[in-house]
């Protein structure tokens, strides 16, 4: 049966409307928003106005994409209204083009280690700039290597020999006439990476670089001219860092999407893909060590994209309250931030390759469309905070959120997280969700299973709060234990945003099933991917015992299975077009073997004309003198 058949056969079991199915799980609007973008992309006429969502929907990175996504937003957040007039408006323009200058040679995920220094010259009301050493010099700095004329220098600010912390100054790195660098600063390009190439990360070099005092972004902070120091009332002194919260809420938020592709792209081709079988070669779908494979990431696709769209509602609610002085929600969105992008981009770097594995030795063809794209999301990975520090900000958070529930009944501060601490810290309770309850009714219940959840994070941070309050562990030794609890922690936070995602649905909505399948799926899969720790962390009063585990862990494969026949129809209602797959094995029509062939004759080697010119270049240079024992190569028998 051909591809094309196949794929029609798949799609003929679907239980759901996929259109429905896509507006559900995308949103209504992005919906929209993709088709108006195809449709511009295909009449081949574009509005300024549109390139961003054009960007996504191909999923290639352009050298401006951090003046919009970066730049443009600090100086929305940070400027007072004269440099709105100064700089934003410029730069939203592209009058100016800017990048931000935060993390140098020798300091990444220690911003406030950070040396490169900004010291206020009273008898000329300028700032000074300088990198005083080699390890000081700003590295990695997207956009700068070729292409911006100004850079939001993040820097120590040195008034009267007192170090105030680190806050960001606008410092014009080229010349707007001629874009040769301006006089004590040094900037070049990075050279080659792994991948992310559109973009030209660059190095920056300053030797006593004079601004105007005014070039400080002043909206939290105020330097007059006789360098007194002055700030909003209330304002949380980690406002500076808070553009750092929305990069990480738009790296977790968009890698779903981006997930979204592999996973399309595995399902597609292991279902027209046939192997071994007797007296017929069976999909490789078919078999069950490839769907434990596939299907958990399709469930976590859909989790990631649904958790997505609460999770940035979280965010914009924290803007809204910091607009009115009200700094009540940033702590927690720091650390759903910092967990969100540390396991988004975990669960993407890795899904990604293994959906390139699945598709066996043709994944590793760029004609996949796999390998270039593991490349652009490996770095998410590193970026914004090293995943593995940002485990002990989590960490840290939620031990001081256990110290609190342990001294205090009355929650301070409640959101999501410390209601889960305060609850599950309760000891007068001796009756839990799944006591003695079978394990299918607890596969069943998104209530239950968060509740497990939650109960596994809270227990495992208690037992690192022990360890750090009573055992003389230190915060270093910490580190390890820490990257455990985080996780715990974001898969807690996962499966809630989910399940309110999921909560929108009416009750008899015909994709409450196979959503409901596919968040137990992707909760299960957290639960048993480390049965010791339903042993480890539950006590005697909340403990799971031996068979429920082990019901638990059938439950799980057994739901893998149960929905086999709709993922075919699930990756389609994921609406990624075909311009953004750019992929043989992913094509919606099925022709993969005849696309397949077709990039590769397209291949410059293999065309006429030049192809002859190659091979023959070729053969004169290297295969001749080989085969013909020129300059020496012929082999003595």
């Amino acid at each position: 049966m051909h591809g094309s058949e196949i794929l029609k056969n798949e799609r003929s079991k679907s239980l759901f409307c996929t259109c429905e199915m896509d507006e559900f799980i995308n949103g209504k609007s992005a919906v929209e928003s993709r088709k108006k973008m195809l449709g511009i992309i295909r009449d081949g006429t574009i509005d300024e106005n549109d390139i961003e969502s054009i960007l996504e929907i191909i999923g290639i990175s352009t050298p401006f994409e951090l003046q919009r996504s970066l730049f443009i937003p600090i100086l929305r957040q940070q400027c007072n209204d004269d440099q709105i007039e100064a700089f934003l408006k410029p730069a939203l323009d592209y009058r100016i083009l800017g990048c931000i200058a935060q993390t140098e040679l020798g300091h990444g995920s220690n911003v406030s280690g950070i040396e490169t220094t900004a010291t206020f010259i009273k008898e000329t009301d300028e700032l000074e700039l300088n990198s005083p050493t080699l390890t000081s010099t700003k590295w990695w700095i997207g956009t700068l290597g070729i292409n911006a004329t100004h850079a939001i220098v993040m820097s120590q600010l040195i008034i009267n020999d007192k170090r105030l912390g680190v806050f960001p100054v606008i410092v014009p790195v080229r010349n707007m006439d001629d874009h040769e660098p301006v006089i004590g600063i040094t900037v070049g390009d990075n050279g080659p990476k792994m991948g992310y190439n559109m973009v030209d990360n660059g190095f920056l070099s300053l030797n006593k670089v004079r601004v105007p005092r005014f070039n400080l972004l002043q909206k939290y902070i105020n330097i007059d001219k006789n360098g007194k120091v002055s700030r909003p009332k209330n304002v949380d002194p980690r406002i500076t860092y808070s553009t750092m919260v929305k990069n990480r809420a738009n790296i977790a938020s968009r890698l779903g999407t981006q997930l979204s592709k592999a996973v399309t792209i595995a399902v597609r081709y292991t279902s027209i893909r046939t192997q071994f079988g007797s007296p017929i070669e069976s999909p490789v779908l078919d078999y069950p060590i490839v769907q434990y494979r596939v299907i958990p990431i399709l469930a976590k696709t859909y989790a990631m994209i649904g958790m997505s769209h609460q999770f940035f509602a979280q965010y914009e609610k924290t803007v809204q309250l910091i607009n009115t002085g009200d700094f009540s929600m940033l702590k927690e969105m720091h650390v759903v931030s910092c967990g969100l992008k540390r396991w988004s981009s975990e669960q993407a770097v890795y899904g990604i390759d293994t959906c390139r594995h699945v598709c066996g030795g043709h994944g590793f063809s760029m004609f996949s469309g796999l390998n270039d794209f593991f490349n652009e999301i490996y770095p998410n990975i590193i970026w914004e905070g090293d995943n593995y520090v940002l485990a002990k900000q989590i960490s840290n958070y939620l031990v001081k959120s256990i110290s609190g529930a342990k001294k205090s009944l009355q929650n301070p501060d409640p959101n999501d997280t410390t209601n889960a601490v305060y609850r599950f810290c309760d000891s007068s309770i001796r009756l839990y969700s799944w006591s003695r309850t079978d394990p299918s009714i607890i596969a069943n219940s998104k209530d239950i299973l968060l509740d497990v959840l939650g109960y596994k994070f809270v227990s495992m941070v208690d037992e690192l709060y022990k360890n750090v309050q009573f055992q003389g562990m230190n915060w270093d030794d910490a580190s390890i234990a820490s990257q455990y609890v985080a996780t715990a922690h974001s898969e807690y936070i996962v499966c809630l945003y989910f399940s309110r995602h999921l909560s929108n649905l009416p009750p008899d909505s015909p994709l409450a099933g196979i959503l409901s399948s596919l968040f137990s799926i992707t909760a299960l899969s957290f639960l048993t991917k480390n049965t010791a720790d339903l042993y480890r962390y539950f006590n005697e009063h909340s403990s799971l015992s031996r068979s429920q585990i082990i019901g638990l862990e059938t439950e799980y494969l057994e739901k893998i299975k149960s929905i086999r026949d709709q993922v075919v129809p699930l990756v389609d209602a994921l609406g990624v077009p075909e311009e953004k797959l750019n992929s043989s094995l992913g094509r919606f029509d099925g022709y993969v073997y005849e696309d397949y062939l077709k990039r590769a004759l397209d291949n410059p080697i293999n065309k006429a004309g030049t192809g002859d010119y190659i091979r023959e270049k070729f053969y004169d240079s290297y295969i001749s003198p080989v085969l013909k024992g020129s300059n020496g190569y012929k082999q003595k028998l």
